[in-house]
């Protein structure tokens, strides 16, 4: 391919890519180095593009349509009405392949109607939460919420901020060309090639969950040891192993049952459990602690598990932080010139040297699963350890036996006691405080319950007992978890009383932490005494006191300096009391206005009739509303009938997305205007030509954009593609429908770097993944859709076929399970242990990190226990120092 352009096209060429490699190396971001590159491109005397032409794009229908979706989202967001819609369907799920389910097809329905990103955006906290209350890891559930949102946004022509560029695009190019019929791109018009696309996306996705997606909920140490309790208020208390449902939990197995001084290995499936067995089981922290928190179990370090020989308290496992059993955790490893190698945990003074206590040891390093106390520490070993008031990391004994020093945890980490009522008919009545979904949820710890009938109080370790109307449930939860409990459906705040009748509108409503000043007024007295409420015409919700557990009444409270107060105030709050004396730090709380609940079908019945016109009028082939002012129609009903107020309206617009296309309109204007584009839209001919036919055409026109979308945001890839495709379209005789939809499709396809989609951006930090978690997931995803969509664009007029197929097979992956599940519990273990194997098998960095742990394989492990077992040497295992082991005495797994 010659290069037969004029300089324009070689000024324009050299530096767009030049703007490329600034963008995928996120040196600057897309919105500024469009906006730079095309006022560079204006700069010729209009040789390479004309300041009208360059100015055209910030006026794209297309454009302002993507805009004025974002308010509406907004204006459904702050309803409340999709977090209560989707926390119904999602409902309640013990697998990760329902839990996908679940999660994903709904997703992809909404994504389908709206805009992708906020969808992602709301769904991220529902997510999460719910992941916690189903003992889901959530790094398994938020990628594919990205990919599902991407993939349903591929179903109509309004589901992504992509797909109204190109359908803008289009209408302006043969709007121009005077080819009328060509211009216009119903809403389900790319539902034919889109819905099997995502069809087939979700399906890989589903099969191969277990081998792809990471299943650890963080970045500290994933396969550890701990020790769980008990307690005599579980549901679980003289049950079977197999019929609790621990057997069932991902990322929880049970490795071994201590009993009254005997440990037993391996228990089996039919062992009856009792209170006060310690079970040791290997997992994830987050997971184990959920799980302990569902099931009546407590969470104990080493120093409770040296005391099991006595009858342990639940205060032995719920301490006054709220249900964590640990102060502050850390993670450290052990390295080869460390005095602890080769000694047992137990004999060492943890607490008098270090100010730490034991909690969990990752496995491995050739020991097998046994008690905390048990365990001979070796160089490599992961711990993770508690912290006590005495724990000074600068302390030379610390840094002389320890190294990688991370904080994981913090459980003295609840910010405010906080109290909710339930409402009569609220879901969560009849219900355990685990089903009612309370607990599991990061940040959030439920304290105790007082009846509303009588005003007794119910203490948090009772697992049995079932929330009645009228009750008050006492929470330790941080300002985030405030929030969420703020619009948790059924339930208000116990000040809600005193946050009406501040008079504040629940439209310019939110929450602010006031810390109070040392020198105020306020120092010493009540929040009754000062009449806080008038005087401030704020309510305090909750008060925070550094180290030290706060009365759950705050009006009787007895202010100190350095109290953080969290108020329900107006917007303009702390502007107004920003110089007050009253107070040192002033902070508002993001995203924490209230939900309108009474404006919630309003804002459901205005989307609904907006998506209806745009529907009506593609299955009518007539406008009968565009849908830029049927977007601005809808956003504005909801700001007149109080879905949301003008400052959220106002914030809800992502303004550097509005930048990057917009500009991005114009430098593709410069590339086909400079005889660019022309010359890469022969290179498709040439393929569609020595292929002989059309489908090729399409397939590099598909590849080469979603190759553009890895290296740039999905809506510049989009732009600059489109007059390339759409000239290689009109030479092939390719409908200029099926090229938009090529655009549409490969435009969205950025699955491998976290940050070429909004989307992945999103779930990336949210999720705390490495770009190598998402790379892993992404790269074969991306070739398997590469091939997808090659299929589906070659037989794009046999869809019909296509379609039939699509949906048969999804439903095959959808149900096939639920009969997997109905196999018996010895079976079912042993096929999970052989796909785990499998999986570990696929993953080539963890079967080395577990070859170097382990010292070897399985079964040169095996080998030279029996080669030590038969050298005459000592009956008890000792320490690499020679000193025998005093080991508890171990049975074989018993049943009753």
């Amino acid at each position: 391919m010659g290069l037969a352009f004029g300089w324009p096209g070689v000024v324009t060429c050299a530096f767009t890519a030049l703007a490329f490699v600034f963008m995928a190396a996120d040196w600057v971001g897309p919105d500024i180095t469009f906006t730079v590159l095309l006022a560079f491109l204006t700069a010729f005397d209009g040789n390479i593009i004309t300041v009208s032409k360059a100015a055209a794009g910030y006026g794209n229908t297309g454009l302002l349509t993507v805009m004025f979706l974002y308010l509406v989202a907004e204006g459904v967001t702050q309803t409340g009405g999709l977090e209560l819609f989707m926390n119904h369907v999602l409902g309640r799920s013990r697998s990760v392949h329902w839990a996908l389910v679940r999660s994903m097809f709904p997703v992809m329905v909404l994504s389908a109607f709206l805009n992708n990103t906020p969808c992602v955006t709301f769904m991220i906290p529902i997510l999460i939460s719910w992941a916690r209350r189903c003992g889901v890891p959530p790094k398994k559930l938020l990628i594919p919420l990205s990919y599902a949102a991407v993939l349903g946004g591929t179903c109509t022509s309004i589901g992504t901020s992509t797909n109204l560029v190109i359908v803008g695009l289009q209408d302006q190019r043969y709007t121009k060309l005077k080819k009328l019929a060509d211009a216009k791109f119903q809403i389900f018009d790319i539902a034919p090639y889109g819905v099997p696309y995502a069809l087939w996306g979700f399906i890989f996705i589903v099969a191969t969950q277990r081998f792809l997606l990471p299943g650890n909920s963080s970045r500290y140490a994933k396969d550890l040891l701990l020790a769980v309790r008990v307690l005599p208020t579980s549901a679980i208390v003289r049950k079977k192993l197999k019929e609790t449902g621990l057997l069932q939990q991902t990322g929880f197995s049970v490795s071994g049952v201590y009993r009254k001084g005997t440990f037993i290995s391996k228990p089996d499936p039919s062992f009856v459990l009792e209170d006060t067995d310690i079970l040791y089981v290997a997992g994830e922290l987050d997971v184990v602690e959920f799980v302990s928190e569902e099931f009546g179990l407590g969470l104990i370090t080493l120093e409770q598990e040296s005391s099991s020989g006595t009858m342990l308290t639940d205060e032995a496992a719920f301490t006054a932080n709220g249900g964590a059993p640990y102060r502050k955790l850390v993670q450290v490893d052990i390295p080869k010139t460390s005095d602890l190698i080769g000694r047992l945990t137990s004999d060492v003074q943890w607490q008098g040297r270090f100010g730490l206590v034991p909690v969990a040891v990752q496995r491995g390093n050739g020991r097998e699963d046994g008690r905390l106390s048990d365990v001979v520490l070796a160089a490599g070993d992961v711990l993770i350890l508690d912290t006590t008031p005495a724990f000074d990391e600068e302390r030379p004994d610390f840094r002389n036996n320890f190294g990688k020093l991370r904080y994981v945890k913090d459980g003295a980490a609840k910010e405010f006691i906080i109290g909710v009522k339930v409402r009569k008919r609220a879901d969560v009545v009849g219900k355990t405080v685990s089903a009612a979904g309370l607990r599991g949820i990061p940040g959030l710890y439920v304290l105790s319950v007082d009846r509303g009938s009588d005003g007794t109080s119910v203490e948090a370790n009772d697992y049995l007992y079932k929330i009645q109307p009228d009750d008050t449930i006492w929470i330790a939860a941080d300002v985030v978890a405030v929030g969420f409990l703020s619009k948790f459906p059924g339930l208000e705040l116990v000040q809600q009383e005193q946050v009406d009748k501040t008079g504040t509108s629940i439209l310019y409503r939110h929450l602010v932490q006031a810390a109070v000043s040392h020198k105020g007024q306020l120092v010493g007295q009540t929040l009754r005494d000062v009449r806080f409420r008038t005087v401030y015409n704020a309510a305090v919700v909750a008060v925070h006191r550094e180290g030290v557990r706060v009365p759950l009444k705050v009006q009787d409270i007895v202010l100190q300096g350095g109290d953080v107060l969290l108020l329900s105030c107006s917007t303009k709050w702390v502007e107004e009391h920003r110089h007050d004396k009253a107070f040192v730090l002033l902070q508002a709380v993001p995203d924490s206005s209230p939900p309108k609940r009474r404006a919630m079908i309003i804002s459901m019945l205005l989307v609904t009739g907006m998506v209806l016109t745009q529907i009506v009028g593609g299955l009518k082939s007539k406008e009968y509303i565009h849908l830029w002012p049927a977007a601005v129609l809808t956003a504005a009903l909801m700001l007149a009938t109080g879905c949301m107020n003008a400052d959220q309206a106002r914030k809800s617009i992502m303004w550097d997305v509005y930048l990057t296309i917009a500009a991005a309109f114009g430098v593709s204007a410069a590339l086909e205007g400079t005889g660019v584009a022309a010359k890469f839209a022969n290179a498709i001919i040439r393929i569609g030509r020595d292929a002989g036919g059309t489908g090729a055409a399409l397939i590099a026109i598909y590849i080469a954009t979603a190759l553009l979308s890895e290296l740039l945001t999905n809506n510049a890839a989009g732009a600059i593609m489109y007059p390339i495709a759409a000239i290689a379209g009109d030479t092939l005789k390719i409908s200029p429908r099926d090229t938009s939809i090529a655009i549409m499709l490969g435009a969205s396809a950025g699955f491998v770097n976290p940050f070429s989609y909004q989307c992945n951006l999103m779930v990336y930090a949210a999720g705390n993944y490495n770009v190598r978690e998402f790379a892993l997931v992404g790269v074969p995803f991306q070739v398997y859709l590469m091939i997808v969509a090659g299929f589906i664009l070659v037989y794009r007029n046999q869809w019909h076929q296509v379609w039939i197929v699509s949906w048969i097979v999804t439903a095959v992956f959808v149900v096939l399970p639920a009969f997997y599940l109905l196999l018996p519990t010895r079976i079912l273990l042993r096929v999970e242990a052989a796909l785990e194997r499998i999986g570990d098998a696929l993953n080539v960095k963890k079967a080395l990190a577990a070859r170097r742990r382990g010292g070897g394989s399985w079964a040169q492990q095996q080998a030279q226990l029996r080669k030590s077992s038969s050298s005459g040497g000592s009956s008890s295992p000792s320490t690499p120092s020679g000193r025998a082991l005093s080991l508890p005495k171990v049975a074989p797994s018993e049943g009753r």
